[in-house]
């Protein structure tokens, strides 16, 4: 473009954002005269004055704002543009920056293309905003908000009627409260009149609690006292309502419960007052109450006591052979007093069937303050009564200060083990005696060790699993190695002919010389045994029998020791320790040696197929358990549809969710649900359905049926049998006809 069409361009624009400028200058300035107008007449001219700053302000606004926007909006309103008034403004910058710059390089590179359409948009533009337009334009993009005027307007009203009506309103109020005088106590005036008193139980050494209604925590066992002024006016005895279902009614006379446990001034014998001894986090509501607002009345339940033993850090501690002190310490926490404390200490001495026990119990002193009671101390081996070989168990007791029920806590049992000095070789002893080596540990010592396990199990339920396995599968192991030793005296792991195993090991052309063999292999080699191995030991029937029961008992528990279930292998542990102290007591004799006959068979049950007295296993799957009681069950179906709740619902669905719901969150908001349906809440039964769905339990999965012992039916074998089989009677008759 020229300078000539350049100078053209900024001259339209200029005049059309001026007319744009003037035409959104009168009509603000009209709409701000609108919203002074009412502080104008009412002569509010501080108003008047910040008005006016205001508006300063709003101009500055609205005129920034139309030099950033208008060319956009002017595209968006207008199709005639073209989308083109960026190419208006962008050759006007350019005009600009080339009368400062002089760069006319950069004007003589831009596109013929847009100097034409820039062209044509200017030839349009004065035709597309006109007067008419520019109104339109300015009302749709900048228009003044009529809120702002109502706003004011309304503010001038109440300006004006507020001291009319200000003196009525205080005279009003002024002559309520003699009205009022003659009338009964409203229902806002009793709920301001409501008191609460609370009486913690005497162990915890609280004080007690005047409050007004409002969310507390007690602790368990207080007496919780609501009372109201006894001089009004009731047309009956108000009651109080907790969320449980219990409904306590106002009485001037104190239940003998609050005679013998509430003996406190406070309480005012010419009060209304209805007492409930808290034993479970509840909300109440009572009749005097308009609202019916819900208080939440939070119970702290008194807690067992927190034994910490922090050392020994592990549940079995293996000493050094040249340790002499042991530490002990440990940590013991109640939430209000630690009646008692004891230390249970069991030193373990010998081994065998020789193992000796002595118990002693220590008190655990106490320090300053009653909730804790904290004991470190380093014991000499001396002190314990330790020597090397022994075991010494403790663990830690300890009983709060609870009036009725006190809780006993126990902590896991510890075992400190001073390991024996090396015993000599057997090659080096010269007495000609079998000594039971010291890794074999006897039947009595393998009880106590799965005993041990049950205790600390149980004490300590997060127990790390492999700790458990790695100690069950040690005594598993012990159990395994007594019996192959008991095992012996059956011939068990033995053999007749010697050691056969270096035979196997070699074929006959092995390439070196075997030398002269031994008259037993030879005997090995040629010869078969006619008798057993059992037969070997020489020990009467009777005596085997036990050492069969004895065997087969170990076996069990080193069956279910090795399947990690140590409570069930004590039983069998049980039997094998029976079995052994009767092994003890029996006699060896010699018996002939003699090959097993079985007996035989009577004729009369060969070849019959008769079995009829055989039993057949038939596996059955279990009914499924009914785990939702036909109470519970009615009441969901009556929720769900309009039916009439059942008799007695709200007894049955709160003993519901008492027994299965856990959580105080759940079982109040469950509680609320019931209040909420009975007082007539229509859209409130899918939630009481919901929260009885919640409580129901989760069934028992059956994963294999159980097995049953039942007659096997009449198979068709049978059938076609009887049909073949002669009768007696025909057998005997059939002769005579052959006759």
């Amino acid at each position: 473009m020229s300078n000539v069409s350049e100078s053209v361009i900024s001259e339209v624009l200029t005049r059309v954002f001026q007319t744009l400028w003037h035409t959104a200058c009168r009509h603000h300035l009209l709409a701000w005269l609108a919203f002074l107008a009412p502080w104008i007449i009412l002569r509010q001219f501080g108003i008047v004055i910040l008005g006016l700053a205001l508006m300063v302000l709003h101009f500055w606004w609205l005129r920034k704002r139309l030099v950033k926007n208008w060319s956009s909006w002017a595209n968006a309103d207008f199709p005639e543009l073209e989308d083109s008034m960026q190419l208006l403004v962008q050759s006007e910058v350019q005009a600009q920056a080339q009368q400062q710059n002089r760069q006319e390089n950069q004007i003589t590179q831009n596109s013929a293309l847009a100097a034409l359409q820039a062209q044509r948009v200017l030839k349009r533009l004065p035709q597309v905003l006109h007067p008419a337009a520019c109104r339109h334009f300015i009302q749709r993009h900048l228009s003044f908000s009529r809120l702002c005027l109502a706003c004011s307007w309304i503010a001038a009203a109440l300006s004006i009627l507020l001291p009319i009506w200000m003196p009525s309103l205080l005279a009003m109020n002024q002559s309520m409260p003699a009205a009022a005088s003659t009338k009964p106590a409203s229902k806002l005036d009793l709920n301001a009149s409501l008191t609460m008193h609370v009486v913690p139980p005497t162990y915890t050494g609280l004080a007690s609690i005047d409050s007004a209604p409002k969310e507390l925590q007690v602790p368990e066992n207080s007496l919780v006292t609501w009372c109201i002024q006894a001089d009004q006016n009731f047309e009956k005895l108000p009651t109080l309502s907790l969320s449980h279902g219990q409904e306590i009614r106002f009485t001037k006379t104190q239940s003998s419960l609050d005679q013998d446990k509430v003996k406190d001034k406070a309480i005012d014998k010419t009060k209304l007052c209805a007492s409930w001894q808290a034993s479970e986090t509840v909300f109440w509501h009572w009749s005097g109450d308009a609202g019916k607002s819900r208080t939440v009345l939070k119970v702290l339940l008194d807690q067992a006591p927190q034994i910490d033993i922090e050392q020994p850090s592990e549940l079995l501690q293996i000493l050094a052979a040249d340790t002499r002190q042991v530490k002990i310490a440990l940590r013991i926490a109640d939430d209000y007093k630690i009646n008692q404390a004891t230390m249970h200490m069991t030193l373990a001495r010998g081994s065998g069937e020789n193992i000796r026990f002595s118990d002693r119990e220590l008190p655990i002193p106490q320090g300053k303050n009653p909730q804790i009671r904290q004991w470190d101390k380093t014991w000499t081996l001396t002190e314990l009564g330790m020597e090397p070989g022994d075991e010494l168990y403790f663990f830690v007791r300890a009983t709060d200060n609870a009036d009725k029920n006190p809780h006993i806590t126990r902590s896991a049992t510890y075992t400190l083990r001073l390991p024996a000095p090396e015993a000599q070789a057997e090659e080096t002893s010269a007495l000609p005696m079998l000594a039971k080596p010291e890794s074999l540990r006897s039947q009595r010592q393998i009880i106590i060790d799965t005993e041990q396990l049950l205790a600390d199990m149980k004490a300590n339920p997060k127990m790390n699993p492999n700790l458990i396995r790695s100690r069950s599968e040690t005594i598993a192991g012990d159990q395994g190695t007594l019996r192959r030793r008991y095992g012996r005296f059956l011939g068990e792991e033995s053999s007749l002919f010697g050691d056969d195993e270096h035979a196997e090991g070699h074929s006959a052309d092995d390439g070196h010389d075997h030398g002269d063999a031994a008259p037993q292999n030879l005997a090995a080699q040629y010869g078969h045994a006619h008798d057993q191995e059992e037969n070997a030991t020489l020990f009467d029937e009777a005596t085997k029998k036990i050492l069969r029961r004895a065997l087969v008992a170990m076996w069990d528990a080193e069956k279910a020791l090795r399947a990690i279930s140590p409570a069930t292998a004590l039983a069998p542990e049980n039997k094998a320790l029976e079995a052994i102290k009767q092994l003890q007591q029996a006699d060896r004799i010699y018996l002939h040696k003699a090959a097993f006959t079985p007996p035989a068979i009577k004729e009369d049950k060969r070849l019959t197929g008769d079995v009829l007295d055989l039993k057949n296993t038939q596996k059955q799957q279990d009914a499924a358990q009914q785990i939702v009681p036909e109470g519970i069950q009615n009441l969901l179906r009556a929720l769900q549809s309009e039916n009439p709740l059942p008799a007695l619902w709200t007894t049955t669905a709160r003993t519901w969710f008492a027994a299965h719901l856990t959580k105080e969150e759940q079982r109040l908001a469950a509680q609320a649900a019931i209040l909420d349906v009975e007082s007539g809440c229509a859209p409130c039964r899918p939630v009481l359905a919901g929260w009885i769905r919640q409580a129901i339990p989760q069934a028992e999965l059956i994963l294999q049926g159980r097995s049953e012992f039942q007659a096997i039916r009449e198979s068709g074998f049978e059938q076609a049998w009887k049909k073949i089989k002669p009768s007696p009677r025909s057998s005997s008759s059939k002769p005579e006809v052959q006759r």
